[in-house]
């Protein structure tokens, strides 16, 4: 990714589309799950790339690129809920309940095209945090220097998340599988 970065910005329009395409299902995740609207988050999506194609050139360390774009991406998110004054969303309970049976589900979470669906009852930075861990692989020092949290924090959350979701699942102890 960092080739294809340097291609981008200096001048390379071609790199620029290989960078929409690899990123653009990643940054619709976090997007949808903070703002709980497929169209909206299309639109921010949207503006991320044209902020990203805009200020190539000032990119200055390209092995931070994609903490760099994700901020701008939940900027924009909460630059949007501010204007917007978006709500959060209740979720479909029977439809939660058979999501997520097993262990193993869990670890696979990210597979699940629904996923979204699935952790909208968490609060937005829950969702987030989830989000970013699970399907983007983001590592837990990557979220806090992009949240601007400490470590300890994004995985204090992240344990509170996932004890969330399996409480909604009805009786799992905390931190047993």
């Amino acid at each position: 990714m960092d080739k294809l970065i340097t291609r981008f910005k200096n001048g390379d329009k071609s790199a620029f589309e290989e960078i929409v395409k690899r990123l653009q299902n990643q940054l619709l995740l976090i997007a949808k799950s903070r703002l709980n609207n497929q169209s909206l988050a299309d639109d921010v999506v949207q503006e991320t790339f044209i902020c990203l194609f805009k200020n190539a050139r000032k990119i200055k360390n390209v092995s931070k690129f994609k903490s760099w774009i994700t901020i701008v991406l939940i900027n924009k998110c909460n630059k949007l809920m501010k204007q917007k004054k978006i709500v959060e969303i209740s979720y479909d309970q029977e439809n939660f309940e058979n999501f997520l049976q097993t262990e193993q589900e869990y670890e696979n979470i990210t597979n699940n095209i629904d996923f979204i669906n699935y952790i909208s009852f968490l609060n937005i930075e829950e969702r987030t945090i989830i989000s970013m861990f699970y399907s983007q692989n983001y590592t837990i020092k990557e979220i806090a220097e992009i949240l601007k949290l400490s470590e300890n924090t994004i995985k204090s959350k992240i344990l509170r998340a996932k004890n969330k979701i399996k409480n909604r699942l009805g009786g799992r102890e905390n931190g047993q599988k």
